[in-house]
């Protein structure tokens, strides 16, 4: 028989052993070429400059990022393959003891690495270019804008994802070759008499371990928990004692679990738990360092999932609450009023307002003795200057967004912020009535606004702490910033802005003013520039997160079946002495589902520490939404992958049980 017939013969006598490694193999190549699609995308969109530049910096992000991901998926790619092998050691070794070749197993093994990475390749492909399609109108959706609706398809995706999984398919065959090379024949023949090694058999020195794995994941908690501060400046510290508490965690559980189940003998003797519960002490005595490691990738998966989503949330109402008037123009240069109106071209918009920004010696570091939140002085730039802004000029801002307007005494003033947290951490300043002196003016500062404030349109909120004071105090003071807030039709919106962009660099040549910058904002920008952002933290969170979340599920279904090769004869025990099959089924579904939960548990606990730490972090550049809805749709994503490999699984070792 021909090595080829003999190779696709193997595969398709084992396509339940191979069914994990391909869905493995056909979920990889599915993701990979997916997000590397992002640049045939812009061809069934209508598109405007700003948009196509999001686009383009999303599709950039992605193929870097596909950099990283292709190791972690090359490692798992070769995890799995190593479980291939060790299954079928016994198989090789009789091939020898018939007299065959190390090199023609050799090239078995490479036969079939063919068959199965080109079958994976082309199913996932197909699969790609479908998902493809799907993230072609969510990104389209996601930026509000028209399709032209026809299959994309990316040449240079496909090609990237061919290149890349066949250089880990010839890695992956140079590896076999050379096991191969390298074995004994009875090295073969006894691979399943091999004991595993076991790694704590005292329960006393389990305790210690576990006291020990318990301390250093509540130092981890309390640094994160503790204030933005200590979270950013021990972040290191944090990663570091977490892994460790958490790999000694899994190390320890062998060591006293049993003993601990042992405790409720009317638990542990029920039905095969005994047997289960010993199944499950083996198995994690011999893999807590690897459960270890997959806890901590399904944190990032969680992580990366929940953050992703929740910062597009966040994202998206930082530009509901940055973007008030069709175009702002933030006037920096010292050009007199007279000009500016004859720049812009006021007489020909709808309407217009300024905003004028002034500032003294004083700074937020001032203030922060009145505010009693242990996070304020993390959240807020302590060196910034207060900045101010005449009760007129915040008056006018506010009729012209339907809000409400403020009244002040001549002493008195109040802080104003773009960002809910800021404002809240100024309101407790507020409650004081501090004294506060500004331009020889002695004033007292209390608390009168709620929400929000606004002044102008910008990339992101540009009211950070400002206060608002009496017109009088603020009489003959030299302006550091104004905000020129202009309403113009949408149809004649940009021509406009073409045309007064035009007249200040004009002036500016000729008033010799010096690296000039234009900076005008409209909506139409913010909007497709937060978007843009918004789509890069989702995509960058659903890419790693499902990444991490098939690594780890994978992982753990070798793992499990790997275990099911090894106890098809206790089974057949069990079947002898007349286990009914019910029960038998109910162990393995037991024993599994345990196997499965027991990483995943520990990773949502430390991301009920984590998540929230990331997303404050965050917070002082976005804001920080309601985190449920994330939270739901990174839930069902990890049901969906996680439930499609325990399945999986499940019925994988009940056939290896069956199996004569």
């Amino acid at each position: 028989m021909k090595l080829s017939k003999l190779a696709f013969e193997n595969v398709k006598k084992s396509y339940k052993d191979y069914f994990i490694y391909f869905l493995t193999l056909m979920f990889s190549v599915c993701l990979f070429y997916t997000f590397n699609s992002f640049s045939s995308q812009k061809n069934i969109m209508e598109l405007s400059e700003s948009q196509a530049m999001s686009l383009q910096m999303v599709g950039l992000f992605m193929n870097m990022l596909s950099f990283f991901v292709v190791f972690v998926l090359a490692f798992l790619i070769l995890y799995a393959n190593n479980f291939l092998i060790r299954r079928r050691k016994k198989e090789f070794g009789i091939y020898m003891m018939l007299g065959m070749e190390k090199r023609d197993i050799s090239k078995i093994l490479i036969y079939e690495t063919l068959f199965v990475g080109s079958l994976s390749l082309i199913t996932g492909l197909i699969l790609g270019i479908g998902c493809s399609q799907i993230l072609g109108i969510v990104t389209a959706k996601g930026f509000g804008i028209t399709v032209d609706y026809h299959i994309i398809f990316s040449f240079g995706a496909m090609l990237a994802t061919i290149l890349s999984f066949s250089a880990i398919f010839f890695i992956l065959m140079l590896l076999n070759t050379r096991v191969i090379a390298k074995v004994k024949l009875i090295d073969l023949l006894q691979a399943k008499k091999k004991v595993e090694k076991i790694r704590i058999n005292n329960p006393f020195v389990a305790v210690i371990l576990l006291i020990i794995s318990l301390i250093c994941l509540g130092i981890a908690y309390w640094l994160t928990t503790y204030s933005l501060e200590s979270f950013a400046l021990s972040l290191a510290q944090i990663m570091l004692l977490g892994s460790i508490g958490t790999i000694l965690f899994f190390v320890s559980l062998s060591g006293f679990l049993l003993q601990f189940m042992k405790l409720s003998k009317k638990v542990y003797y029920k039905k095969l738990n005994i047997y289960v519960l010993r199944q499950i002490n083996a198995k994690i005595n011999t893999t807590s360092i690897s459960m270890g490691v997959v806890c901590l990738m399904l944190l990032l998966s969680i992580g990366a999932l929940s953050c992703g989503l929740s910062l597009n949330a966040s994202i998206t109402k930082v530009y509901e609450q940055a973007s008030a008037y069709p175009f702002t123009y933030h006037q920096n240069e010292p050009i007199s009023e007279e000009d500016m109106k004859n720049l812009l071209i006021l007489s020909d918009v709808d309407y217009y307002n300024t905003v004028t920004i002034y500032k003294d010696e004083h700074t937020i570091n001032d203030i922060l003795p009145y505010i009693d939140s242990r996070d304020a002085k993390d959240k807020m730039y302590r060196d910034a200057k207060v900045e101010y802004i005449s009760l007129s000029d915040y008056n006018e801002a506010m009729r012209s967004q339907g809000k409400e307007t403020m009244m002040l005494k001549d002493n008195e003033g109040f802080f104003i912020s773009g960002f809910d947290e800021i404002l809240s951490y100024l309101n407790e300043a507020g409650d004081k009535h501090i004294d506060y002196q500004l331009f020889g003016h002695d004033l007292k500062i209390s608390n009168k606004k709620e929400d929000i404030t606004i002044l102008g349109t910008n990339f992101s909120p540009d009211v950070i702490v400002t206060m608002v004071v009496p017109d009088q105090v603020l009489a003959g003071q030299t302006s550091q910033v104004r905000y020129w807030n202009i309403e113009v039709d949408d149809a004649k919106l940009q021509p406009y802005i073409e045309k007064i962009e035009k007249n200040m660099y004009t002036y500016a040549d000729e008033h010799k003013i010096e690296h000039y910058r234009f900076s005008g904002t409209s909506q139409k920008e913010v909007e497709d520039n937060v978007m843009g952002i918004g789509m890069l933290f989702t995509y960058i969170g659903l890419y790693l997160g499902i990444v991490f979340m098939i690594s780890s599920a994978a992982i753990l279904a070798l793992q499990q079946l790997s275990e099911a090769e090894d106890s098809r004869a206790n089974y057949e025990i069990l079947r002898k002495i007349g286990t009914p099959e019910k029960m038998m089924n109910r162990s393995v579904l037991l024993q599994i589902g345990i196997y499965f939960l027991l990483p995943m548990g520990l990773a949502i606990i430390h991301s009920f520490i984590g998540v929230p730490a990331v997303s404050g972090a965050f917070g002082y550049m976005f804001g920080v939404s309601s985190m449920w809805k994330s939270n739901l749709m990174t839930g069902a994503i990890i049901v969906a992958i996680y439930g499609i490999y325990f399945i999986v699984t499940y019925h994988g070792y009940k056939t290896t049980l069956r199996r004569k």
